[in-house]
């Protein structure tokens, strides 16, 4: 089964999308390095099942973490330095 192909406006999409995301870029561009063995380091099935499946466990570390960190700041209210919260005090004593 062949892999569709990709059209210059898909591929030129994702790569601003990806230029959005620098760290997503290097995690995508190193992936690509261990399959197609760059590194000339990978000699068996097992070494590249390791190399690539740790590679997409970092990648996918970093691509959670960014998007948490985005969903966090879009959930967080807006606060102007200065301007105290109005509402009643709660103390635990």
């Amino acid at each position: 089964m062949n892999p569709p192909a990709i059209s210059p406006e898909s591929a030129a999409d994702l790569v601003a999308r990806l230029q959005h995301h620098p760290h997503l870029y290097s995690q995508m561009a190193a992936l690509l390095d261990e399959v197609e063995n760059r590194a000339g380091a990978l000699n068996t099935g097992d070494e590249a099942q390791d190399a690539i499946v740790e590679r997409m466990r970092q990648f996918g570390r970093e691509a959670l973490s960014g998007w948490a960190q985005r969903r966090h700041a879009e959930v967080q209210p807006a606060r102007t330095p200065g301007v105290r919260q109005v509402g009643k005090k709660n103390s635990g004593g």
